[in-house]
């Protein structure tokens, strides 16, 4: 978006890279999120793809659920 004579941009939190901006910011060709849906950050598609933990900080698979893991939230008798 032009205001004036100056170019309205984003930046990938990764590298720094420079974008056009998009409002709303959760709708930007760059907006990331997590497997659960939240928002973690713009970030570019060389940072995101790149696997680099310095570039793109977050997961992108699910988080271990404790019921996974054998402990479990119910009394012994309640299990069965």
């Amino acid at each position: 978006m032009i205001q004036g004579d100056k170019i309205d941009m984003t930046f990938c939190r990764g590298c720094e890279e420079g974008a056009e901006m998009h409002r709303p910011i959760g709708q930007h060709w760059w907006a990331r999120t997590d497997i659960y849906g939240i928002f973690t950050g713009i970030y570019c598609d060389k940072c995101y793809e790149s696997g680099d933990s310095s570039l793109y900080p977050y997961r992108k698979d699910s988080y271990a659920q404790d019921l996974e893991h054998g402990e479990h939230i119910w009394l012994e008798e309640e299990r069965y």
